[in-house]
Formats: C-alpha cells, sequence, structure tokens
C-alpha cells in the first residue's frame, strides 16, 4: 500500500520490521524503488536479496529490476547476469520476462541481441513484436523495423498504438510514403485514428511527405490532442512556412491547452528569420521571457537563428552574451552569423574564446572559422585553423576537408587546395565541387575543365554546381569559344538547361565573355524569371558598363514585385556609383536598410563605393565599419574614395591604419594607393610602395600597378625615368602604359615623346582615339599647328571620330546636359547672361584666361570666347540659376577638366561663397574659398 501511494520510506520501515520475509515482500519493495526513480537502491535490495536471502524471484521482480537497470549507465554486464539467472530457472518462457529484456537490449543499443532472444521466444505477443520493432527503431534500422512489420502482418497479430508509432516513425526514416499510406490503412482499420500518440506521428509523417493538407486534417479530426499534437502541427506549418496558419493555431493552443513548451516556442521562432516575421518572432521572444524559457538553451539557440537570419546582428549578440548556459550550438550558430554578415575577425574571435574556455568543439566549428577565412586578407588565419583541425584530429573529416579546398581556393593557393584535395581519403560531389570552383574563381579555365572532365572519368556525375563553376571559369572571348559554348551544348544535351541557376550562369558567363547579346537572348526567353534571374541580368548590365540599363532592371524587378536580395541590391548601387546618381544611390540606400541587408558587407562596400563617386565623403565615412571590424575591400574602397577625391594624405595613412590593424593589403590595394600617389604628387613615396609590395606583403605586381607607376613618374615630368622603367617591365607595355605615358607629354608639352608614345599606342590600335587627341593637343599647344592638321586627316582616314566632350547636372529627377557652345536649352539666353556676369566678376578679382587651352589656330580674343563656350561653364551657369542660395553645386564632365576652367572654378567658388564639386573621368575637384582639394596637381 505505501509503495503504491509513493510512500516508499513507509514502506521500507514496514518491510524492515517483518520478521519473515517472503518472495512477495521483496518484489514489492523493490517495484516500489522503480516507481520512485530510485533505481541503485532496487538493484541493492535485489543484491540482498539473493546473497542473503536466497530467494527465488519470479517474472513480475525481474521487469522491475530490468526497468531499474535500463535506466542507470552501464549495467549491461549485470543485464547479462539476470538473462543468465532467467534461464536457470526457466523463466524466460514467460512473455512478461521476454518483453522486458527486448526494451533492455534496446536501451543498451543492442538490437542484434533483443532480436537473438526474439527468436528464441516460445510465445509472442503484440507487446513483444513492439518491442522489438521499438529496439531497432531506436537504434536507427528503420527497414527492419518495417519488415518486421510485415512479418507480424503476415502471422496475423495486430498491431497497437505503440506499434504504429514506431512503424509510422520508420516510414518517414524511409521516405516510404507507399508503405506510410498503407500503415495509414491499417490504422484506420484497427482504430487507433483517434489514439493521440498514433495520431501525432502521422501528422509528422504528412509533414514530412509534404502532404500538409492531410497534416492538418488529422489535427483537426483529434477528439483529444496533447501538447505534442500541437507542436507536432505547429512545426509542420513552420517548416512549410505557412506562419499565419501556423499563429493562428498557437493562439488557439493557449486557448485551450495553455501547455506551451520549449517545442512550440522553437517551432514559431523558425519561421521569424525574415524582415517581415521578425516583429512577431520578437512577440515570441517577449512571450518567452513572460513563461520562463528565456534561460531554455534549445529556445535560447532558436531565437539566436531567428535574429542572424533576418540579419539583426546586434540582437543576436546581445542574446548570445546574456545566455546563461552555452553549448556548442550555440557558439557554431554565432559563428555562422558572423561568416554570413562578413564579419570575418568576429568568427575567428568566437573560436579563440571557445578554444580559451577549453569547450567542445567540432567540425561545424571549423568549417565555419575555415569560411571566414576565405577571402584572402585572413590566409594566415586560415592555415593557424587548418594546424588547429588537425590537433583536433578533424583533419579526415570530409566537411572540414570540402572547407579546407575552398579556403585555399578562395585565397588563390590553388596547389595548396589541390594537395589537400589529393590528400582527402572520402571525396564526394563537395569535394571535386570545390575545386572546380577554386579554379573558376582563380579565372584558370584550362584546370577548371581539365577537373570536370578527371570528375566524370572517374564515374561522378556533375550536378548544377559543378557546371556553373565551370561556366564561371570562362571569361574571355576565346574561353567562350573553346570551352563556353561547347559546355552550354554539353548542358542541353543532359538536360540541365531546365536549370534555373544553370540558366542564370550562362546569363552571366555570356556577358562575362563580352556576348551581351546572348545573355539578353537567354533572359528574355525565360517565361519565368525568378529574383535569382533578374538579379543575373542586372549585374551582366552593370559588369559591362551599361548602368542606366541595370537601373532599369532594378526598376522593373520592384514593379513586379520580386524580392531583392544583397546581390541586386550591390549591382543597383554599383550602376549608381559609376553614374554617379546619388538620389537613385540614396534610395537604393534606403531600401537595403529596410530590407535589413545595410549591415551585409557587399552592400554596406557597395554603398560606400556610391556615395564615394557621387562626392559625399562624409556619407562614406559615416557607415564605415570600425577599424577592427572592418574588411579589406572597405578598406580598398575608402583608400580609393580618399585618392578620387584629392586627399591624397589621408589615403596614405588609411593604408597606413590597414596595415596596423592586421589586415593584409592586395593588389587592389596597390592600385588605389599608387593612383593616390600619383595624383597627389608624392613621387618617391609611390616609389616605395611599388617596391614594398612585393617584398614585405608578397603582392605581384601586375600590370594595373605598372600603368600607375609610368603616370606617377610621367606626371611628376620625370620622363627619362618613365622610359628606363617601361623598358625593363617584365611584361610589354600595353594600350594604357602608353595612353598615361601621352597624356603625361600633353601636360608637360613634351611634344618629341609624345609622337613616340602615341605611335606606340597607334600600332596596337589605330582606333584608339584619345591617342590622336592627345598628340594633336599637344601640337596645339606648341603652336603646330600643320601637325595638328595632319593628325586630324589622319583621324578622318581611319574614319576615328574624337569623343565628345559634355557636362552635366542633375537636378530632383532631371538630368541636363551641355555640349560645348550649346544653345539648345530653353533657358539658355539666361544661362549666357550668368556666364557674362561671373567673368566680369572674376576678372576683376585677377583671373586671367589661359589660352594654351583652346586648341584651335585663331586670335587671342576668339581663344578666350572659345574656353568661356565650355561645357563645364555651360552646367555651372545653369546650376547656379537653377538651385538655392547655400546649397552644393555638383557638375559631371565626361572628359579631364582644362587648366583654364578649372582656374575658373576656383575664382568663382570664391566670389560666390559656395562648393563647386566637379567630377572628371579621374577624380574629384572639391571648389571651396578659391581652393581646390586637388592641389592644382592632377
Amino acid at each position: 500500500m505505501y509503495s503504491k501511494f509513493g510512500r516508499i520510506e513507509d514502506a521500507r520501515h514496514v518491510f524492515d520490521k517483518i520478521p519473515e520475509r517472503n518472495s512477495a515482500s521483496w518484489n514489492n519493495l523493490v517495484s516500489g524503488y522503480v516507481k520512485m526513480g530510485l533505481y541503485w537502491d532496487a538493484v541493492v535490495l535485489f543484491v540482498e536479496m539473493w546473497g542473503c536471502c536466497g530467494i527465488q524471484p519470479n517474472g513480475y521482480f525481474v521487469a522491475s529490476l530490468l526497468t531499474a537497470f535500463s535506466k542507470l549507465e552501464n549495467m549491461v554486464l549485470e543485464g547479462f547476469q539476470i538473462h543468465g539467472l532467467v534461464l536457470k530457472y526457466g523463466l524466460l518462457n514467460d512473455v512478461f520476462v521476454g518483453t522486458s529484456f527486448l526494451h533492455f537490449y534496446g536501451v543498451y543499443q543492442l538490437p542484434c541481441c533483443a532480436q537473438t532472444l526474439f527468436e528464441e521466444m516460445p510465445e509472442r505477443n503484440v507487446v513483444t513484436w513492439t518491442s522489438l520493432m521499438v529496439a531497432y527503431s531506436d537504434n536507427g534500422y528503420p527497414e527492419v523495423v518495417t519488415n518486421l512489420y510485415k512479418r507480424m502482418r503476415h502471422e496475423e497479430v495486430f498491431g497497437n498504438q505503440n506499434t504504429f508509432t514506431a512503424v509510422i516513425s520508420s516510414c518517414v526514416a524511409l521516405d516510404d510514403d507507399f508503405l506510410g499510406y498503407q500503415v495509414l490503412g491499417q490504422v484506420v482499420k484497427s482504430g487507433y485514428l483517434d489514439n493521440v500518440s498514433v495520431s501525432n506521428s502521422l501528422i509528422s509523417m504528412f509533414c514530412s511527405f509534404d502532404c500538409i493538407e492531410d497534416a492538418c486534417y488529422t489535427f483537426e479530426g483529434m477528439i483529444d490532442r496533447d501538447t505534442i499534437s500541437w507542436n507536432s502541427i505547429i512545426s509542420a506549418l513552420a517548416y512549410h512556412q505557412l506562419y499565419e496558419k501556423a499563429f493562428s493555431l498557437f493562439s488557439e493552443m493557449r486557448h485551450d491547452h495553455n501547455d506551451v513548451n520549449s517545442t512550440t516556442i522553437s517551432a514559431l521562432l523558425s519561421v521569424c528569420g525574415t524582415i517581415d516575421c521578425l516583429n512577431l518572432g520578437r512577440g515570441v521572444h517577449g512571450l518567452s521571457l513572460k513563461l520562463g524559457w528565456n534561460s531554455n538553451i534549445c529556445v535560447c539557440n532558436t531565437l539566436l537563428s531567428m535574429y542572424l537570419e533576418a540579419s539583426r546582428h546586434k540582437d543576436a549578440e546581445s542574446l548570445f552574451l546574456a545566455m546563461p548556459e552555452k553549448d556548442v550550438i550555440s557558439w557554431n550558430s554565432m559563428m555562422a552569423g558572423y561568416v554570413l554578415a562578413g564579419k570575418y575577425f568576429k568568427v575567428l574571435e568566437v573560436l579563440a574564446e571557445l578554444l580559451h574556455l577549453q569547450r567542445t568543439v567540432n567540425y561545424v566549428t571549423f568549417a565555419s572559422a575555415l569560411a571566414a577565412c576565405s577571402d584572402g586578407q585572413l590566409l594566415d588565419e586560415g592555415k593557424t585553423v587548418h594546424a588547429l583541425v588537425t590537433v583536433h584530429g578533424l583533419h579526415d573529416n570530409l566537411i572540414v576537408g570540402n572547407a579546407l579546398v575552398t579556403m585555399y581556393g578562395k585565397c588563390g593557393m590553388m596547389w595548396e587546395a589541390k594537395k589537400v584535395f589529393q590528400a582527402m581519403r572520402d571525396r564526394e560531389l563537395v569535394t571535386w565541387n570545390a575545386l572546380i570552383g577554386g579554379y573558376a574563381d582563380n579565372k584558370d579555365t584550362l584546370e577548371a575543365v581539365r577537373t570536370f572532365k578527371s570528375m566524370r572519368e572517374e564515374e561522378n556525375s556533375p550536378n548544377y554546381i559543378t557546371l556553373i563553376n565551370v561556366l564561371g571559369s570562362c571569361s574571355t572571348e576565346t574561353d567562350l569559344l573553346k570551352y563556353g559554348k561547347p559546355l552550354h551544348g554539353h548542358i542541353i544535351l543532359t538536360g540541365f538547361e531546365t536549370n534555373e541557376y544553370i540558366r542564370n550562369s550562362l546569363i552571366t558567363m555570356y556577358a562575362d565573355c563580352g556576348d551581351l547579346v546572348s545573355s539578353s537572348l537567354i533572359f528574355n526567353s525565360l517565361l519565368n524569371k525568378t529574383s535569382v534571374t533578374w538579379n543575373a541580368m542586372l549585374a551582366a548590365n552593370a559588369c559591362r558598363g551599361l548602368w542606366e540599363e541595370a537601373l532599369k532592371l532594378l526598376l522593373q524587378m520592384q514593379r513586379k514585385k520580386l524580392e531583392f536580395d544583397q546581390f541586386s541590391l550591390s549591382a543597383a548601387l554599383s550602376a549608381a556609383a559609376n553614374l554617379a546618381s546619388l538620389e537613385e544611390g540614396k534610395q537604393i540606400h534606403c531600401l537595403a536598410t529596410k530590407l535589413g541587408l545595410d549591415s551585409n558587407s557587399f552592400v554596406g562596400n557597395a554603398t560606400m563605393d556610391m556615395y564615394g563617386k557621387s562626392g559625399e565623403m562624409n556619407d562614406v565615412l559615416k557607415i564605415l565599419p570600425e577599424p577592427n571590424m572592418r574588411p579589406r575591400l572597405s578598406w580598398n574602397v575608402l583608400i580609393s574614395v580618399f585618392a578620387r577625391h584629392g586627399f591624397f594624405q589621408k589615403a596614405r595613412d588609411t593604408f597606413h591604419d590597414m596595415v596596423k590593424q592586421g589586415s593584409k593589403p592586395d593588389h587592389v590595394t596597390f592600385v588605389s594607393l599608387l593612383s593616390a600617389c600619383s595624383h597627389g604628387g608624392l613621387v618617391d613615396e609611390g616609389l616605395r610602395y611599388f617596391a614594398s609590395m612585393t617584398s614585405e606583403f608578397g603582392v605581384p605586381p601586375g600590370i594595373e600597378h605598372y600603368v600607375c607607376v609610368v603616370d606617377l613618374l610621367g606626371r611628376s615630368g620625370r620622363f627619362p625615368e618613365a622610359i628606363g622603367f617601361i623598358k625593363e617591365m617584365p611584361v610589354p607595355p600595353n594600350d594604357f602604359v602608353w595612353r598615361s605615358l601621352l597624356a603625361a607629354c600633353r601636360m608637360h608639352r613634351n611634344t618629341a615623346l609624345g609622337k613616340v608614345a602615341a605611335g606606340n599606342l597607334l600600332r596596337s590600335n589605330p582606333s584608339d582615339d584619345s591617342a590622336y587627341v592627345l598628340y594633336s593637343n599637344i601640337c596645339a599647344t606648341s603652336g603646330r599647328w600643320q601637325d595638328v592638321q595632319n593628325v586630324r586627316a589622319e583621324m578622318e582616314s581611319y574614319k576615328v571620330k574624337k569623343q565628345l566632350a559634355c557636362s552635366w547636372v542633375k537636378l530632383k529627377n532631371q538630368i541636363v546636359t551641355f555640349g560645348i557652345g550649346d544653345l539648345s536649352h530653353p533657358e539658355s539666353e539666361q544661362i549666357y547672361r550668368k556666364l557674362t556676369e561671373l567673368r566680369k566678376k572674376i576678372q576683376e578679382a585677377g583671373y586671367i584666361a589661359d589660352t594654351s587651352f583652346a586648341l584651335h589656330d585663331t586670335d587671342e580674343e576668339q581663344k578666350e570666347h572659345n574656353l568661356w563656350m565650355h561645357s563645364e561653364r555651360l552646367a555651372l551657369a545653369y546650376a547656379l540659376i537653377s538651385t538655392p542660395e547655400g546649397s552644393t553645386l555638383r557638375i559631371f564632365k565626361n572628359l579631364r577638366v582644362c587648366g583654364d576652367c578649372h582656374s575658373v572654378f576656383k575664382f568663382i567658388s570664391s566670389i560666390i561663397s559656395r562648393e563647386i564639386i566637379l567630377r572628371d573621368p579621374y577624380r574629384f575637384h572639391h571648389f571651396s574659398g578659391g581652393q581646390c582639394s586637388c592641389g592644382d596637381y592632377w
């Protein structure tokens, strides 16, 4: 009696007072201990009974004892001993005892022992069959479970609720919907459809088979529901992203059932990782705090995932720091979130803290760390993580191996990537794709194709990712003809052309190889275009310099209510940057902020570049990440923006800050740095930086760096050094080298060397209009008018047309463009009247025209008149009459501003007391108070 009512101490007191105890006394107390969860006390009592009293156990006693063994750890040997004892006393014929042993062996992951015992049992009932099925089900043998079920039905034994639950879960594990629906028929026939546990299993099965309507039908038909029932249907709806229905049922659950647990909370949070659902997620977060589930580690981990998926990294960080307990999933989630956000230094900080605290790490931890080191600047850290992988014995892990191949490939170290690949014991399709992707990232088309062929020779079937990687390796017209088009044919033959991602990659490949017509044909032929397809076409247009078309595509996407992501926004921001279209750029930035994508590294850097190219230096600095959180791309953008705006010392200082922060410069860094030195007249510093590229930073010089050095020496008039440098270059000089030298000759009026540079430039490209124009200008400034006529005649013979100069102003949503001497604008009279007024004022202030910039053989008065017809002056006059007093004026020009216009803008900025920002193809000129940011050296 005391045992049944849970008063085990009273039961023991009575037991100890009994002068003579029989088997019933011992059995009742042992079973009482088991019912109370005092399993070890039950075992101790059994030892006392067996050792001291020699009382023979019965079947009921053995079943209780085996229950105790199942709940305790490391009691398998004792279980074997009891098995022997049972055999000795002939108790195994008792079905109840045999079933207890089946359960015991299942708990200790010995289903084979359970099977052997089962086959020896003289009598079996539904509980026996079910116990064996559960043993195999719990140990991951779903196929054995279904075979046992078929065998049981063949022997005409009907299942119970536990049987159906085990078989249904096995159908799910096997993804066998046919058998699942057969079992459903047996459930209905047997009358177990109203059983709560069976219905719960059916809901999970229907969800797994994507039959959400059947899952809802089953749930709605349930007479009784427990917490598992509600959680199952809410989880099913959440899995299928039916968040409105999930929250509606959750509201019903709270009203009708009101037993919310961590599973309920986690299921709801799993659908809240988007901007649209984030407020719902915050509500659930608040509810979890109210119900006291905020300390539950599963709930906290799901909250972490929700905030990270919604790009709310600060919220995730706050939650992570406040978590009272963290497991390996918590740490790994935070690392994966930082990887997605591009905060690679933070990933490594988390790893360092994990190792310092000696917490558990696994292959997922290192996979995230290696992904963080895949942007090139963290190669040294990546090598350290590789060493840690080896120390922790995870070097043979397939996922870690794939991450290593990917990391080395993205860092440009393909020999290391291939070395890891060859050392891997096991390889899968992902491994091959990682290696091919590395060659694609490094534009090594030949090796990408070779690896693709090797993969097929080893009888590995490619998937769409394989083909995307090979397509991505093609970047030239030669690649297109030799590899791209044949691969396109292979894609058609193998049926991959219907794959959306393949089609998008084909659009990108043709555009990268210069065939935008084919890209457009593929795009226009598609009836159902997704956001990814639009992104591919948008990026293709931006890549080929069709920036207005790119922005039009973004507008069309918005009208079609397609979702934007970091790729569409960064491509559109790039287009706005190159157009210097500040208004559109600001709108895209606002859209990125609204969508929560402004913190994405790609979008952030594209936004910085857009503001930089639109003349908004202050906005660049506002969104710039902190130095210790700043990726290399952000450093590069900042150096480039400073250089473009004439802040040469700041560009140089930023480079030194970058190095001090431990961010490794790359070839792009040095192009921006050398360009800053060139336009700032920092010749000796620039030469030192060029020398340190390889010696200190291990960056091999490319043709872009050689062009910068030639420009650096040429601008400063150090022509002998420039010629000597060109002769010593390890690569042949290209058009850009000769064009830079020719522009320097124009600046310093070096006619003889200009003729040599022009000749070399025209030899490689006879239709290059810049060569004719620059050389013609050199001759004109030297008064060699016959040579000017000869150059113009040669241009006509080759049908080369000079690019016409134009300037434009953007006011509100209108762009107003002016050519030289333009009279087409409706307000031309007011514009020229304003010019006359400005001319008079600056002449009074000391302005004297420099007619050497008037490149026509006329008298001085006509030359000065021609200078006042320049397009940038017309644009400035129009801006002055069309904008409010005190506002900043922004003028854009397609060609380099002439020296006399530069002087005029300086005088005018002083007279009108307004800032004027003039952007030409090379830089921004900030005119204020009679001074220019370029220091008159540009």
